[in-house]
């Protein structure tokens, strides 16, 4: 069982993600870039799912300072958006990113691309 932190501000998608994850792990929620990076910070969870699009700090600049924080660098991250051009993918991978979802998606498909990232 893994400790997850959501990072989405669309409070449906963050639901359905939570419900969707919550069986088989422990999910914590964030509204907005500032506050999922102090959370990461603070819960140190072994993955996040990260929207590109969000309010005051942006999924990117999340996902590059978990990946420059020595404490936070081996965090798992998959990033989840409605983005879907080949250059974003590439960016989110080049940035750091363990995988990429792109919106919407289908359950099983969020459940396993979050246990691939796990067993890496």
């Amino acid at each position: 069982m893994g400790k997850i932190l959501i990072i989405e501000d669309e409070p449906n998608i963050a639901k359905a993600e939570g419900l969707i994850l919550g069986e088989d792990h422990s999910v914590h929620f964030a509204e907005d870039g500032e506050e999922g990076l102090k959370k990461v910070k603070e819960l140190k969870p072994d993955l996040v799912i990260l929207d590109l699009m969000l309010p005051k700090k942006g999924g990117y600049d999340v996902c590059f300072n978990i990946r420059q924080d020595p404490e936070l660098k081996d965090t798992k991250v998959v990033m989840v958006t409605a983005k879907n051009q080949p250059l974003d993918e590439d960016k989110g991978r080049f940035i750091g990113a363990d995988d990429y979802l792109k919106k919407p998606f289908e359950p099983e498909e969020l459940k396993q691309i979050v246990s691939q990232a796990l067993r890496k």
